[in-house]
């Protein structure tokens, strides 16, 4: 079973070896450890668990789930800030990396959207603090893998702001904080970017951004590319790009090993594999 909040295991190499390197899943705005990756049929195809491990079954998956939900009829959302949730993310993972053994596995993300800049700040506090035990985790990441992550910003968090405060009356407490660091120039966003860029170069880290290809639609109003291809770049000089040909929302589900999108992630997975083992902690 997914949990909601905190880390999943998904799949371990077989007889418990050493893993090669742990992959976590960081899914997005409005989305959900086990759903954001899944594609319904009979039941959820969850595919980092059924279809990754073919393609890379040296390695250890998670999924990790936080709050991020702006709002509900029935419940209040979550009111952590980016920040809060990236230091969330960092101190589970640490917790998961309790002996030097695990400590020296290397690290890949694989995110989504928001996930996106939740990761990049995680990263940049590890960097940035003085606690050894949360230091350890950015010198043992090997790279991300952005899907759709808006790094300057997306036009469709302003729309969805608006939206939210125009409805907020029929709410209970909604998180508006969470859109307005989405939003284009947002000095959250800023912010989070710069120091990023500033943990690429200390600690040498890989990236890979893909983009969206096709527009999101919802009703007869909303007919949009929810990140554009400039946003959905960091603008790093070993920065890697490629595209997933479906729109923001459906660019995470797979449906089978022949699925486009799965073959290009799953194949830089596999090379960054090959190598992290070599290069990371150097």
């Amino acid at each position: 079973m997914v949990s909601r909040i905190g880390l999943t295991e998904l799949y371990h190499p077989p007889d418990y070896q050493v893993p090669t390197a742990q992959v976590v899943f960081v899914h997005g705005l409005f989305g959900h450890p086990e759903k954001t990756w899944s594609v319904e049929k009979d039941e959820l195809q969850l595919w980092p668990k059924t279809l990754l491990p073919r393609e890379v079954p040296d390695a250890q998956i998670f999924t990790w789930g936080y709050d991020a939900d702006i709002d509900g009829f029935f419940f209040s959302a979550g009111q952590s800030t980016i920040h809060e949730h990236a230091g969330s993310l960092l101190s589970d993972l640490s917790d998961l990396r309790g002996t030097p053994e695990q400590q020296a596995i290397p690290l890949i993300f694989v995110v989504h959207g928001l996930g996106g800049i939740i990761v990049k700040d995680a990263l940049s506090q590890s960097s940035a603090t003085a606690g050894i035990r949360l230091k350890d985790i950015v010198p043992h990441t090997y790279g991300v893998i952005f899907l759709g992550t808006p790094h300057r910003g997306s036009n469709s968090a302003s729309i969805g702001k608006i939206a939210y405060q125009i409805t907020r009356i029929a709410t209970k407490r909604p998180n508006i904080r969470l859109l307005q660091g989405l939003e284009k120039q947002s000095e959250i966003l800023d912010r989070i970017g710069d120091s990023f860029n500033q943990t690429i170069l200390k600690h040498g880290l890989s990236v890979y951004s893909f983009r969206e290809e096709r527009v999101t639609r919802r009703y007869a109003v909303f007919n949009t590319m929810v990140v554009d291809s400039e946003s959905a770049k960091i603008g790093h000089a070993n920065e890697e790009y490629g595209v997933i040909p479906a729109g923001h929302e459906n660019m995470t589900n797979f449906t089978s090993l022949d699925d486009i999108g799965f073959k290009r992630v799953s194949a830089q997975l596999r090379r960054w594999l090959n190598d992290a083992t070599n290069l990371v902690g150097t």
